[in-house]
């Protein structure tokens, strides 16, 4: 029997019997936290205590049976909140309660066989995952809130990681790299490679990122068989962060074993979402079925995994946000916020992160959100204020924009400039200007000065993470020309077959946009062609139309799919046109 849980269960019912107040989920009886000097966190554990008899010994050598429904303790009034989250789990927010109350619903679930997955505590909020065969809860209390949560799957445990990893060490150096976009625009992607070799990936970025990204886990790996992705973070269904792992379960799954994909999407039913916000409630998941063995897990506020050296926890999702209204007119506050950490070092994650979500955060958990390292949040605009950054006191910031936006005055001044100037900042890393990487555990002397690398050299690169060249896909049927080399001057003849919101645009090839393009519908008020009718590229009038004839050089005709952005990479079809003199 599981030391952890014969103590809860004991506990719990010498309560019930003798009308005690009930012991910490912990089973040790106290709610110590587990803060370390980093500002990371750890579960609180006790090494077992006294001798088992010979009937526990026997108890142990059967197979563990689990319960196959759950459901909340009936003890419970009604729910002052009721959340259905996107799978399907719904969170029962109750408010004005206390941690015994928190420690009464853990006692129940304990009763009743449930078995503890992780159990933490962090600057007095509780945190525990109860899981049977399938069935979930996971239950929470924010102490300065007086709020307890439970959130009650009947079949997310059966998607979990491992609690305990197999593989807990290896020869390799962990790191961290945060990618450079082909096309230099603001999209999020980071590689953790973990001391086993295998990763953890957030986002990815626009699609051309997905090559680059592959081409590093597979160049990075020296073990036998395929590179293992242990899991892959979406921290929010924006098309600046998910289009790479999209192309890459659809062209690559064959080159990587992707074993979790960890998300936590908003119900469409609390926020009116088009479809590029829906990806992570509907597409997501036909690209996840491409990946063979892959787990969806479903993300909430105070979860905890591991993943061979370093523990992912989950600091706050959605959920805790949108059950109270509280988000705003901001999308951005979906994102994750999550960090990794081990017993001395923390990297922070924000994503895109806004106000409203990042001062609930300070809220929930203030100083111990401490961290070493801390990405931006939305690409360094400035969403999330200075006296965020401030707790965290970062010495590695992560800036996953171009120089462009990271010098825009009007939105981003007052912090940028602020951080460059505090103490405790060391290091700033700009994704626009290069790749980045680095290892796990570095620090700074206090009395470092700040480095900047030299932004002047836009083109810094890491072994197996150069630039390669974007796929393109070419469809004849979709999209053709008259010929493919043409002179200065001369008529470019397109003919383009799409719907809805598709567009036609000539861009320079390897460049970040479209030069002049056209809607395939009504026009939408912009100006349009009609779709499967050969126009001239020069003649005919466009939407930013270019007066002056297309100089010598390669081009990208594309046809983009409704009405996404180019630095997206969502092209239905392609064709590469050369001018000559």
């Amino acid at each position: 029997m599981n030391h952890r849980f014969s103590r809860i269960l004991i506990a719990a019912l010498l309560a019930l019997s003798m009308m005690l107040p009930l012991p910490a989920c912990t089973g040790a009886g106290t709610t110590a936290d587990t803060t370390t000097p980093a500002g990371t966190g750890d579960a609180s554990t006790q090494a077992p205590v006294g001798d088992t008899t010979a009937a526990e010994t026997e108890v142990e050598t059967q197979p563990e049976v689990l319960p196959t429904a759950i459901e909340l303790p009936s003890s419970l009034p009604t729910a002052d909140i009721l959340y259905s989250c996107d799978d399907d789990s719904v969170l029962h927010t109750y408010k004005s309660k206390s941690e015994e109350d928190f420690n009464a619903v853990c006692a129940y679930y304990a009763e009743q066989g449930f078995k503890v997955y992780s159990d933490t505590t962090k600057v007095g909020n509780r945190f525990t995952t109860f899981v049977g065969d399938g069935p979930m809860a996971h239950v929470y209390w924010l102490k300065n809130q007086s709020e307890l949560n439970i959130v009650i799957s009947q079949t997310a445990a059966s998607t979990l990681p491992p609690a305990t990893p197999e593989v807990t060490d290896g020869d390799y150096e962990c790191s961290i790299v945060q990618f450079k976009d082909n096309s230099n625009v603001n999209g999020m992607s980071y590689v953790i490679q973990l001391k086993d070799g295998s990763y953890i990936v957030y986002d990815g970025s626009y699609t051309g990122q997905a090559r680059k990204l592959q081409k590093y886990v597979t160049d990075n790996y020296k073990g036998e068989g395929k590179p293992i992705i242990r899991a892959w973070i979406l921290t929010h269904s924006h098309n600046d962060h998910y289009p790479t792992f999209r192309t890459f379960a659809n062209k690559m799954s064959a080159t990587a074993t992707v074993e979790h994909v960890i998300l936590a999407p908003l119900n469409d039913g609390n926020y009116t979402m088009n479809e590029e916000e829906l990806y992570l409630s509907d597409g997501v998941h036909e690209d996840i079925k491409k990946l063979t063995g892959a787990k969806t897990v479903y993300a909430h506020t105070g979860m905890e995994f591991t993943f061979c050296n370093l523990k992912l926890e989950i600091l706050m999702t959605a959920d805790d946000i949108y059950k109270a209204n509280a988000q705003g007119n901001n999308f951005n506050n979906t994102s994750i916020v999550s960090r990794l950490y081990d017993e001395s070092y923390s990297a922070l994650f924000l994503a895109d992160i806004g106000i409203q979500g990042s001062t609930l955060a300070a809220e929930i958990y203030g100083d111990y959100l401490k961290s070493n390292v801390c990405q931006v949040s939305h690409h360094g605009v400035e969403d999330v204020p200075l006296s965020f950054y401030e707790i965290v006191q970062a010495s590695i910031l992560y800036y996953p924009c171009n120089i462009w936006l990271y010098n825009l005055q009007d939105r981003n001044d007052d912090v940028r400039i602020a951080l460059e100037n505090r103490s405790f900042t060391k290091e700033i890393l700009i994704a626009g200007c290069g790749e980045y990487k680095r290892a796990w555990g570095t620090t700074f002397d206090a009395n470092a000065p700040l480095s900047i690398p030299d932004y002047t050299v836009p083109n810094h690169k890491l072994p197996g993470a150069e630039e390669t060249e974007p796929e393109y896909p070419v469809d004849s049927a979709l999209l053709s020309t008259d010929k493919t080399t043409y002179k200065v001057g001369e008529p470019i003849m397109i003919t383009a077959h799409g719907s809805g919101n598709d567009w036609v645009g000539v861009a320079v090839k390897g460049g970040t946009g479209s030069l002049f393009w056209w809607c395939l519908s009504d026009g939408y008020g912009y100006v349009s062609t009609e779709p499967g009718v050969p126009f001239d590229a020069l003649s005919t009038p466009a939407n930013v139309h270019v007066s002056d004839p297309l100089g010598p050089g390669e081009y990208l005709i594309v046809l983009v799919a409704d009405d996404k952005p180019f630095a997206s990479g969502d092209f239905l079809a392609t064709v590469t046109i050369t001018i000559t003199e």
